[in-house]
């Protein structure tokens, strides 16, 4: 999957480099003249602000080529987890793996959310840091960075569900990227449906579709899990060297990182786990057990990410995910059923 998002990057880069265009991304990177002022006898000023941007990332990450493969347990349990509001000084923790590419070992399924819409894969996250006012990409660890540029790769599917054909002449399929960007002051409070919102108004809708939504969120599960502190991040074992003349073309990431390897498979287990103890007992509701008695029904709540403050004054942000748990769970009997409903006495 990596392989793939990077030879789309690269190609943006040659493309660039062809038309005699290829110092533009570093203005995209350290500033220098407005795009706009560039000929356009070759590509539109939409495509060179496409490949400028693509070409940019490529250069960024290149520096550091993190890499981290999701596990697919660990990719379905994120995307069960609920957000709520969140402070922007908790992305700054994204310094920890400057510029880091998530790809998904199992891509899930995504609707696209550009173009004519459609349904796709999600194979990638490319996070990168943006600074103002002159919005330049930067590195994730740049103590200017004020915002996270995210881009979230598809790749569109046919009809049957298999990946479209690459264009003519090229190698590998035409991928989709959807960029947002995240906030990370200080002060920035925000909610997925405000960034949603904000990638519907640049594309001139009043409102976010459902597909814009769900790519906003799925970035916002998945970086809020980067930021984490205990977040499952370990280098995988080394492996053999390869003999001498099959070493392959790709130049292969300095630093490939496994990302819920332990947990996911564990978060998985457990919830089937609890599943197949609640089996014909219907979720119901009840007191907080408080003065009047009553017993809360037992059920299972889900899974969320939770912000912790910590430091001087509670200034630095750090996130914690807290795993579905059960609630009452003494009153399950052997069969997995719930009573009726609890009652103790007023005393």
């Amino acid at each position: 999957m990596a392989e793939q998002v990077v030879a789309e990057l690269t190609s943006a880069n040659r493309v660039l480099h062809s038309v005699g265009l290829g110092e533009v991304p570093d203005y995209a990177i350290n500033g220098g003249i407005l795009l706009s002022t560039l000929p356009q006898d070759v590509l539109s000023l939409a495509e060179v602000r496409q490949m400028t941007t693509l070409a940019a990332l490529w250069r960024l990450w290149s520096k550091g080529k993190n890499v981290a493969a999701m596990h697919p347990d660990m990719a379905s349990e994120l995307a069960t987890y609920r957000l709520g509001t969140l402070p922007g000084q908790l992305f700054r923790n994204l310094a920890r793996h400057p510029n880091l590419m998530v790809v998904f070992a199992e891509p899930p399924a995504m609707e696209l959310s550009v173009g004519g819409g459609g349904s796709g894969r999600l194979l990638a996250m490319l996070f990168s840091g943006r600074r103002t006012p002159d919005k330049l990409l930067c590195l994730t660890s740049d103590h200017r960075m004020d915002e996270i540029a995210v881009a979230v790769i598809c790749e569109p599917l046919a009809e049957d569900g298999t990946p479209l054909p690459p264009p003519p002449g090229g190698t590998t399929p035409v991928l989709e990227f959807c960029h947002l960007s995240i906030p990370a002051g200080a002060g920035d409070r925000f909610t997925a449906e405000e960034l949603a919102l904000r990638i519907a108004r640049k594309g001139g809708q009043e409102a976010p579709t459902d597909a814009q939504r769900a790519i906003v969120t799925r970035a916002l599960q998945v970086a809020v899990y980067l930021c984490s502190s205990k977040a499952d991040i370990a280098e995988p074992p080394r492996g053999k060297a390869a003999k001498p003349g099959k070493q392959r073309r790709w130049n292969k990431p300095d630093t490939f990182l496994r990302l819920g390897w332990r947990l996911g498979p564990r978060l998985k287990a457990a919830r089937e786990r609890v599943q197949e103890a609640r089996r014909g007992a219907a979720q119901g509701t009840g007191g907080s057990g408080a003065a009047g008695g009553w017993r809360q029904y037992p059920h299972q709540r889900g899974g969320h990410m939770r912000t912790v403050w910590y430091g001087p004054g509670r200034s630095l942000a750090d996130s914690r995910l807290i795993e579905p748990y059960w609630v009452s769970q003494d009153l399950v009997n052997a069969d997995g059923e719930a009573p009726e409903g609890i009652i103790r006495p007023v005393r």
